[in-house]
C-alpha cells in the first residue's frame, strides 16, 4: 500500500501538469503515455501471438508527426485502413506472423493510439480543459466506489473466472460512484449546459464501460499469462494497468460532447 500511495503521489502531479496544460503540452503527454503503452501492449503478447510491432510503431510515428501538424481525425480513418491492408498482407509472406497477429497489431492501434488520441480531440473542444476531466472522473469514481462498496457489502461474484474479487455490489457502488462524481463536477462548472439527467445517463454508461475495461484487461492478461502489463508505476503496474477503463471511457465522452454539447 506504501508503495502504491508513493506512486501515485509522484504520477497525479504529472497527469495534472499535462491535463490542466493543454495544447501541445497535452499532445506532448498523451503521445509519451500512447508510447509506453504501445510497448506493455506488444510486450504483453509476444509469448502467444507476435504483433507485427514494426507495423504497429510506424503508424504511431506517422499518427504522432500528423497530431502535431494537422487535424488527425481527418486522417485516422486511411491510417487504419492502410495499416489493415498492410497487416493482412504481411502473413502472407512471412510465416512468423498469422492472421491473428494481423488482427491484434490493427486492435492496438485503434484501442491505445486512436483511444488516447481522443483526449486531445476533446481538449480542443469549448471548454475542453474542463470536460475532459470527466473521463477521468467517470473512471476513478467508479474504480474508488467499487473497491470500497465490494469491501463492505460484498458477496455475490460478479465474474470470479476473470477476477474473483470483484463483486456485484461493487459494480454498482461504482456505477453510482462514477454519477456522484460528475454531479460534484456539476457544481463546479455551472457555466456548462449539461442537464443532472444527462450526468446520470452518462454516469451510468461510461461506469458500466469503464469496468468492461477493467475486466477486458484482466481477462487478456490472464490469457497471456502475466500479472501485470508493466512496473512503470511500483504498486500499480504500467500505463495500461491504470488507463484500462480510461481508454474505454474516453469515446464515450468524446462522442457525447461532439453530439450533445457540440
Amino acid at each position: 500500500m506504501k508503495t502504491r500511495i508513493i506512486s501515485a503521489i509522484v504520477a497525479i502531479p504529472l497527469l495534472l501538469f499535462f491535463v490542466i496544460s493543454g495544447g501541445t503540452i497535452l499532445k506532448l503527454g498523451v503521445g509519451i503515455v500512447t508510447a509506453i503503452a504501445l510497448y506493455e501492449y506488444i510486450n504483453a503478447y509476444k509469448s502467444k501471438f507476435p504483433i507485427i510491432s514494426f507495423l504497429l510503431i510506424a503508424f504511431f510515428i506517422i499518427n504522432q508527426l500528423i497530431m502535431f501538424t494537422s487535424d488527425i481525425s481527418q486522417y485516422n480513418l486511411i491510417l487504419i485502413y492502410l495499416l489493415f491492408l498492410l497487416s493482412m498482407a504481411y502473413p502472407i509472406f512471412s510465416k512468423k506472423y498469422t492472421v491473428i497477429s494481423s488482427a491484434l497489431t490493427v486492435i492496438g492501434y485503434i484501442y491505445i493510439v486512436s483511444f488516447f488520441n481522443l483526449l486531445v480531440k476533446i481538449d480542443q473542444f469549448n471548454n475542453g480543459h474542463r470536460l475532459i476531466w470527466i473521463v477521468f472522473i467517470i473512471a476513478w469514481c467508479c474504480d474508488t466506489f467499487a473497491y470500497f462498496t465490494g469491501m463492505a457489502f460484498g458477496k455475490r461474484k460478479l465474474c470470479p473466472e476473470v477476477s474473483p474479487k470483484k463483486t456485484i455490489e461493487g459494480s454498482i457502488g461504482g456505477i453510482l460512484g462514477s454519477i456522484i462524481g460528475l454531479f460534484i463536477w456539476k457544481y463546479f462548472n455551472r457555466t456548462i449546459d449539461v442537464t443532472y439527467i444527462e450526468l446520470i445517463i452518462l454516469g451510468a454508461f461510461g461506469a458500466i464501460v469503464s469496468q468492461i475495461g477493467d475486466l477486458s484487461a484482466s481477462l487478456i492478461k490472464r490469457y497471456v499469462g502475466i500479472k501485470d502489463y508493466g512496473n512503470i508505476m511500483p504498486g500499480h503496474g504500467g500505463i495500461l494497468d491504470r488507463f484500462d477503463s480510461i481508454l474505454y471511457v474516453i469515446p464515450i465522452v468524446y462522442y457525447y460532447i461532439a453530439f450533445f454539447l457540440g
